[in-house]
């Protein structure tokens, strides 16, 4: 068998694998309103389009801009990525107040999915600066769909049981990743490589998003159960509640940063330039490119149910944070030294799983508090600063690229790494500190706040 026959069997059996995992979650999970079966394949098919064009937006800026005229503050190469992130801090809170507005949160599905549709055309049809701007911008609207996904499920099917949305709806992002990285190795296999083969990623993006929109009609929802779940979720009143609430938006932004600091568009990049390193040949490695995501995917699954099954309850919020921030630093501190495109690849393992374990317990937490107005969501103003933290990650990593590593020389690259990766290394130690005084004004809270009386178990 040929190489592009050999990707296309191994992809067909990581789709099929995927396929089987998405069956077996909506069997056997235990929620009793069966509609959200329906949900849960709109979410996999809103996903696949998002993983599989996201990440190629640095690469394809890459191609763009000529490398011999690469300069470290290009803004061809850090705009496209910088839209990602900057649209979603707009979005996440326009999307709760349209939903307040409509009292129906499908319709704002709906309108992410056209939005995403339109912003795709384009660059299927030219790939210039302007529309990769814009596509970024549509992938960016849709990524911020996360948190109407979450309240959407939480108000129709799962209530009070927090830890369960987020379990549940963390598995959707991961199998439509699995699904997306087959589809990028197939494609990069059969296809000569440069934005002619790139295209393909987003004319089969929006396919699967005009099948997405279709099969949102057919999803229901109760509006009277909008907003219904804010019984079971403690109120953000007090200073302290305030205060808890604020530095847990800090932390999601700094995780944010930190995932797209190590990971994503600048993973593939590091991937190039280890194997140019290590036998010159490019094109030998280009199939294992879209496997990196698929990587990443895998540990984050493992982390994140381990995280809410296992880890939460028998040791605890303090510790479980630490183990996840323990892990990102032993990546950080292996990918200074290592070199070799394998080895790479493989501890990408412990980078997933570390963000596994960090990204859902911070988004339990959110899910768990409500505001006194309707308007807004803590979901949706969390949501809008870590897309902030997302921005300036883009921007770091796209700066970087546009300089050293748009150059090709590996020893400069190797240097430019090096401080990437301490700088990220600061930015977890930071995160660690951010989350411990949380955990101390969680604990006062508790002893403390009105919510805990016995007239309110409830919310205990």
């Amino acid at each position: 068998m040929n190489p592009s026959e050999i990707a296309i069997l191994i992809n067909s059996l990581v789709v099929l694998l995927s396929i089987v995992v998405a069956i077996l979650t909506i069997r056997f999970v235990p929620v009793e309103n069966k509609g959200y079966k329906l949900l849960f394949v709109l979410y996999i098919l809103f996903w696949i389009p998002l993983m599989m064009c996201r990440q190629y937006t640095g690469t394809i800026a890459k191609e763009i801009v000529s490398p011999d005229k690469l300069n470290y503050y290009d803004y061809r190469m850090w705009l496209p990525m910088c839209a990602y992130g900057f649209i979603g801090i707009f979005w996440r809170p326009f999307a709760d107040w349209f939903s307040y507005k409509r009292m129906n949160r499908k319709n704002i599905i709906y309108l992410a999915l056209m939005i995403s549709a339109i912003t795709y055309i384009p660059f299927c049809c030219v790939q210039n600066l302007a529309t990769n701007i814009i596509q970024s911008l549509g992938v960016g609207i849709g990524a911020s769909m996360i948190g109407t996904y979450q309240l959407m499920f939480n108000e129709q099917y799962g209530k009070a049981k927090t830890f369960l949305t987020v379990s549940m709806l963390s598995i959707p992002p991961l199998i439509g990743d699995f699904i997306s990285s087959s589809i990028q190795s197939v494609v990069t296999s059969i296809g000569s490589g440069g934005l002619q083969t790139y295209r393909w990623f987003w004319i089969i993006g929006l396919i699967i998003t005009v099948i997405a929109f279709v099969l949102a009609f057919f999803v229901k929802e109760n509006k009277k159960l909008m907003y219904q779940d804010n019984k079971y979720k403690m109120p953000i009143k007090t200073k302290n509640e305030w205060i808890y609430f604020v530095w847990i938006c800090v932390l999601g932004s700094l995780i944010a940063f930190i995932r797209w600091a190590n990971s994503g568009s600048i993973a593939q990049v590091s991937l190039q330039f280890y194997a140019q390193h290590l036998d010159g040949n490019l094109d030998k490695y280009s199939l294992y490119q879209g496997y990196l995501s698929l990587i990443f995917s895998f540990a984050q699954l493992f982390g994140g149910l381990i995280t809410g099954l296992l880890l939460v309850n028998k040791i605890g919020k303090m510790w479980t944070f630490t183990i996840g921030c323990s892990c990102w630093i032993i990546y950080e501190l292996l990918g200074t030294y290592i070199v070799n495109p394998y080895a790479y690849m493989g501890i990408h393992l412990l980078n997933g799983f570390s963000y596994g374990i960090v990204y859902n317990m911070i988004l339990g937490f959110v899910l768990q508090r409500r505001f006194n107005t309707k308007k807004q969501s803590p979901m949706g103003i969390y949501q809008a600063v870590i897309s902030l933290g997302i921005m300036v990650s883009n921007f770091y990593t796209g700066w970087l690229k546009s300089g050293p590593y748009g150059i090709g020389d590996f020893n400069e690259f190797k240097k430019v790494s090096q401080i990437v990766n301490w700088v990220v290394i600061a930015a977890i130690a930071v995160a660690w500190l951010v989350f411990m005084y949380t955990w101390l004004i969680e604990k006062w809270n508790y002893k403390h706040l009105w919510f805990h009386k016995k007239s309110n178990k409830k919310y205990t």
